[in-house]
């Protein structure tokens, strides 16, 4: 639940940041939301074992609107700067989530489980973090964002009316249900069939390590195919892969399926922005449109529907069938 909130807030978020980037609130977002990642990440290094109640407000909704804030306004902020390469820029930067999801798991798994303990282990992740985003602060720049002429209400007919907009937000939504099953039990999934723990810790590393392959090339690839085209593949793709964890029983199907869905999943993920991008013919709409494709996927992150499903006796089969 606490993960799922988190992602429910970071996209669903983007309705609020979106209308405020229009209107040239760029800094005072990334300033904001910064600093409540800071916050969040601090506070939870005092958290108690058994305080649920802690962990979901500090981690799940603390976290999640802080990088909601931001995440919106960072990705549109590059389509000011590019034109010709937009979609490449784009990827490159999407890439770095998982680049992060690489070292960090790693870091954290060292300190939490070595001498440093739980509290001094999350500060130390804490400051690493606030580093890094004072680093993304003082590195983005806004160019000539112009204060848009139309309402949010006024954007929100213009898209009701574009069948193509209408038919990519229902699409990413019918995707989001599925698209979180492997991150959130592809580890536990590992376990559960006998594989070594440490191994199955190092599964989620192979999987981000693929995407940040995949976030990179799908810069590359619509050059050749089109946006469109490249995430139809993508996402029957990680739809084949979800099914195929059905099968997973040794260490070389984790492998298959971490690289695999990692890679795809990264192309999914990096070519969404871009695609909501192409699909805006104002640029000073571009946050509003983003809050109003993002809002509507937010609402299915399928983390709880997928262990519902799962069940305490860890029926792999129905939740894969239907993440699928």
């Amino acid at each position: 639940w606490i993960g799922a909130l988190n992602a429910f807030l970071i996209p669903s978020c983007t309705l609020i940041s979106g209308l405020l980037y229009d209107r040239g609130w760029f800094y005072h977002l990334m300033i904001v939301g910064s600093l409540l990642q800071s916050l969040s990440l601090f506070a939870l290094s005092f958290a108690e074992p058994g305080q649920f109640y802690m962990i979901f407000v500090v981690q799940g909704v603390l976290s999640g609107i802080g990088m909601g804030i931001t995440y919106g306004p960072s990705m549109a902020v590059i389509s000011r700067h590019f034109s010709k390469r937009r979609t490449l820029v784009m990827s490159l930067v999407a890439s770095g989530t998982p680049m992060g999801a690489i070292i960090h798991p790693i870091m954290l798994n060292h300190l939490l489980n070595g001498t440093v303990g739980f509290a001094r282990g999350v500060r130390t992740s804490a400051g690493f973090v606030s580093a890094l985003l004072l680093v993304a602060c003082l590195s983005m720049r806004t160019r000539a964002l112009s204060t848009p002429t139309t309402s949010y209400s006024a954007v929100v007919r213009k898209c009701s009316r574009e069948v193509p907009f209408i038919l990519m937000t229902a699409g990413i939504t019918l995707c989001q249900i599925g698209f979180y099953f492997p991150v959130f039990y592809l580890q536990l999934d590992s376990i559960k069939h006998g594989i070594d723990v440490q191994f199955s810790f190092y599964s989620l590393v192979i999987l981000n390590a693929a995407c940040v392959v995949g976030r990179c090339t799908a810069g590359i690839i619509p050059a050749y195919t089109g946006l469109l085209n490249l995430i139809i593949v993508a996402t029957a793709a990680c739809s084949i892969l979800i099914i195929s964890m059905i099968a997973l029983s040794d260490i070389s199907s984790v492998v298959v399926i971490g690289v695999g869905y990692g890679y795809f999943s990264g192309i999914y993920i990096a070519v969404l922005v871009p695609l909501v991008t192409m699909l805006t013919p104002d640029l000073s709409e571009l946050g509003a449109r983003m809050g109003i494709c993002f809002v509507f996927t937010a609402m299915f992150s399928g983390g709880p529907i997928s262990g519902a499903l799962l069940s305490s006796q860890y029926k792999w089969l129905i939740p894969s069938l239907f993440s699928g």
